[in-house]
């Protein structure tokens, strides 16, 4: 799944296609991710340090990847490219002047490569192995999506309108990050003083705050051990601030429809073309800090027959 989410936006939102230059961003990103979370003691034998030249190797490779963009790109096509380096780029050559420099484009880039990378992956893992050991709910995401693939003509894409009409399985994934959310919390500061269960914090202080210990609170979320995505029938039904794995307001994730269009069009085709078992008994995950199945939830896949 992480290969699957890698090319999608290498493809997508770069214009790079499969190929050797493709595979060794691949391994450099991987080894510049690995390090991310680890001690930083920048030592030649570190996983820190090798994380470090590993980020200068991917972007030395985006520099050259936008040198060869901005060699092909016309300012007056730039309606027809849809990839984010150019139009990036396009936002440079309409205002001719340089709003966005060269440095800014490659940190847009890294920031979409690092938080599209493990997530969307994640949360994918995650649904296939919670389909597979809830039947019913596979019947029900099955039949919502082999409704919108009958109405589809051999070859046609899925269009917006689709992705719209996936809502039970929208709620699937929903679920599934209440559950096992992709980020594990985040940092914020205060902007004033407040009183928070009998203790006071200051204005300016560092609070952590903790996704799995909000999601898992049977105060908020009944049965929180079940995997129930009916819970999300009525979002509006849930308190505030109870489910932000996206953030919320000016802070809402800029990849939030990217992330939903990529998990809905992967288990679209995945569920209407697949069917598979679980190949381990294991329920058990670790956080790397993702949650990661511990032994990485192999299956088996079984073609299914043509609709």
């Amino acid at each position: 799944m992480k290969t699957l989410t890698f090319n999608i936006t290498c493809s997508l939102l770069f214009g790079l296609e499969r190929g050797a230059r493709r595979d060794q961003m691949v391994r450099y990103f991987q080894q510049m991710i690995k390090g991310m979370w680890s001690i930083p003691i920048n030592l030649p034998f570190t996983c820190f340090n090798r994380s470090l030249k590993a980020s200068k190797d991917v972007q030395k490779m985006l520099k050259q990847l936008i040198s060869e963009k901005r060699h092909e790109f016309d300012y007056n096509l730039a309606s027809s490219h849809q990839d984010l380096i150019t139009c990036l780029l396009s936002i440079r050559g309409e205002n001719k002047q340089e709003l966005i420099s060269e440095n800014e484009i490659i940190h847009n880039v890294m920031l979409i490569m690092v938080a599209g990378y493990d997530t969307s992956s994640v949360l994918i893992t995650f649904m296939v192995g919670l389909l597979a050991k809830n039947p019913n709910i596979h019947a029900a995401v099955l039949k919502e999506l082999e409704e919108i693939a009958q109405s589809k003509s051999p070859g046609e894409s899925l269009t917006w309108e689709d992705l719209g009409n996936m809502k039970y399985t929208w709620r699937v994934a929903m679920e599934t990050m209440r559950m096992f959310p992709p980020i594990f919390g985040g940092f914020r500061q205060t902007v004033k003083d407040i009183e928070y269960g009998g203790y006071l914090i200051p204005k300016g202080w560092q609070i952590f705050w903790a996704t799995a210990k909000t999601h898992m609170d049977s105060s908020i979320f009944q049965e929180p051990e079940k995997f129930d995505p009916a819970r999300f029938e009525n979002t509006a039904s849930l308190p505030p601030y109870n489910f932000v794995l996206f953030g919320g307001e000016a802070r809402i994730c800029p990849g939030y429809e990217f992330a939903k269009i990529e998990t809905l069009v992967t288990i679209h085709y995945l569920i209407t073309h697949f069917t598979w078992k679980l190949c381990c008994t294991d329920n058990f995950f670790s956080r790397d800090p993702m949650p990661v199945p511990t032994q990485g939830l192999p299956i088996q896949i079984i073609p299914r027959k043509p609709l």
